[in-house]
């Protein structure tokens, strides 16, 4: 008879997450004596260590708790699986996922929309931040599916490409900036300006400083007057005139469309990127998730551009 519990594999998962007893303790809402009693238990059961404690208070895993790590994620996530499919429904299943700012306000609500009237039943539980905090969502279980710009992490999670997005230089809608727009100025000749920048975490961030690597740059050899978390807040400030941005097309398209800013194209060939679907690699998809996924795939998404 097994005689380890469910609850000490979520103990065990969630502290080689963090690294840390104490921090595992804060999340899961337990002592530290509380999670020490379930990873001795565990360790126990299984006959071997399966952290390293540092003076430090940190840890990190043995080879053992390595080889253990997937194995107990996975049985986690069929739990939560069986649990799905064990109890009533009369309330609808939830999809529990994540995205970044760009696929949150141009992707999932018209995806989220589409699906609900093929699943009527269907709930949605969806989690915003940037692109280094879907990844961690993903990573500790708290969400099944994420939409991100960036690839991040090949190794750990599957990325499928959804929508291709891409990146424009956006300024106010002034004379000054209208003469250059049709003279053909290409976006690049205006890096010079003041410019807003996103956080350090974003897919459209890390996309720009991808592009500036490529053509002999990088932020620090930029003017950067603000760097803002909120894409609406850059947007506001650019058409107000503070600086210029470099963002995402879909995420400036209804400004641009009401004529408070205009775009120019960073090179004479666009510069792309694209959004993605992100699945943890030792994540078991549920029966609804797995429906969402093939939803996807079928290209009901397309009806977006």
């Amino acid at each position: 008879m097994l005689e380890f519990s469910l609850k000490q594999l979520e103990v065990f998962v969630t502290v080689a997450r963090l690294g840390s007893f104490t921090r595992a303790a804060q999340v899961l809402y337990l002592t530290q004596s509380t999670v020490s009693a379930h990873i001795q238990a565990l360790e126990r059961t299984l006959g071997g260590p399966l952290f390293q404690r540092s003076s430090r208070r940190q840890v990190c895993l043995t080879w053992q708790g390595e080889a253990a790590l997937p194995v107990a994620r996975e049985i986690l996530n069929r739990c939560r699986t069986l649990e799905g499919i064990v109890q009533p429904r009369a309330d609808g299943e939830t999809l529990h996922m994540a995205a970044s700012t760009v696929p949150a306000q141009c992707l999932l609500p018209g995806l989220m929309a589409d699906f609900s009237r093929q699943h009527p039943g269907c709930r949605f539980r969806l989690r915003k931040g940037d692109s280094d905090q879907v990844h961690r969502l993903l990573e500790e279980g708290s969400v099944g599916l994420g939409f991100a710009g960036a690839a991040l992490d090949p190794e750990r999670f599957l990325y499928e490409p959804v929508l291709q997005d891409k990146l424009v230089l956006i300024t106010a809608n002034t004379p000054r900036f209208r003469t250059m727009q049709e003279q053909g100025v290409l976006g690049r000749e205006l890096l010079g300006e003041p410019i807003l920048c996103r956080e350090a975490g974003s897919g459209t961030q890390q996309r720009f400083d991808a592009y500036l690597k490529q053509i002999g740059m990088d932020l620090g050899s930029l003017y950067v007057v603000a760097q803002i978390d909120q894409p609406d807040t850059i947007l506001s400030a650019v058409a107000d005139g503070l600086g210029v941005s470099v963002c995402s097309a879909l995420a400036a398209r209804d400004r641009l469309e009401q004529g408070s800013l205009l775009s120019f194209e960073l090179e004479e060939e666009s510069c792309c990127r694209n959004l993605y679907l992100v699945i943890c690699r030792d994540h078991v998809l549920t029966d609804l998730e797995e429906s969402f996924c093939r939803f996807i795939r079928e290209g009901a998404w397309e009806r977006l551009k």
